[in-house]
């Protein structure tokens, strides 16, 4: 008998022994199994971030932050960028091709006692991304502990901490205080970067109601239905 046959029978002449090869057989089946679970799992989860990405539009002021950057930054066309400009989409000729439009309003919030000092105050709809400020802006904020904000914190002093930002300003008390107003911190979020975890997200009408902004806006972000309407899309913005 040659070698090879030998190798094949060899394992199977006990049964403790047929048994070990059995699971080991089985182990790698699995591991194999698992990285292309895995694998398959990545590509989609690329897939779906490129979709999000050709399909989204930034609409923003001049300026590093759009308006309401830090340290009195005023944007050329900040007093423009605003509520109305908000209607504006709205009413473009391709508005049925909008899937989503979230605004955003910010306020830069200066504390020389803490290590990081700048930390923003975001305000958004319940529901819309924790888009977090860093050389771009993130959208992979994950809620660590907690919850996000959900439609029922509309009106409500609820906050959403970074997780730099809980760890320098939030005491044993979940709780902060914007411009004399307390807010409970629901949940925190880390996007795994110091600079984007060190905000408060926070409902946009709690946001007016505390600092009063008028009808600024920092940023909208809109998201199109479809990557073939995108170009029809941003040129009805253009006008």
């Amino acid at each position: 008998m040659s070698a090879i046959g030998r190798g094949f029978i060899n394992p199977f002449r006990n049964k403790a022994r047929t048994v070990v090869v059995v699971v080991l057989l089985s182990l790698v089946t699995g591991f194999l199994a698992l990285m292309v679970q895995a694998a398959f799992a990545s590509r989609e989860q690329i897939a779906s971030m490129e979709g999000r990405v050709r399909t989204l539009i930034e609409l923003r002021e001049a300026g590093a932050f759009g308006t309401g950057g830090f340290g009195g930054d005023k944007p050329i066309g900040e007093e423009h960028f605003s509520i109305d400009t908000l209607d504006a989409v709205s009413r473009i000729p391709n508005a049925r091709h909008l899937a989503r439009v979230d605004e955003y309003v910010y306020k830069p919030e200066v504390d020389p006692s803490r290590k990081n000092a700048y930390a923003m105050v975001i305000g958004l709809r319940p529901g819309a991304a924790l888009r977090a400020i860093g050389e771009v802006d993130y959208e992979n904020a994950r809620i660590m502990a907690g919850r996000n904000l959900t439609p029922d914190d509309e009106d409500a002093n609820v906050a959403i901490a970074g997780r730099l930002y809980a760890e320098q300003r939030l005491g044993s008390v979940k709780r902060i205080v914007l411009d004399g107003r307390s807010f409970d911190v629901v949940g925190i979020y880390t996007t795994a970067n110091d600079f984007g975890d060190n905000h408060a997200f926070i409902p946009i009408n709690a946001f007016r109601a505390t600092f009063n902004p008028g009808k600024k806006l920092s940023k909208i972000f809109i998201t199109v239905d479809n990557v073939a309407n995108v170009e029809r899309v941003v040129a009805d913005l253009k006008k």
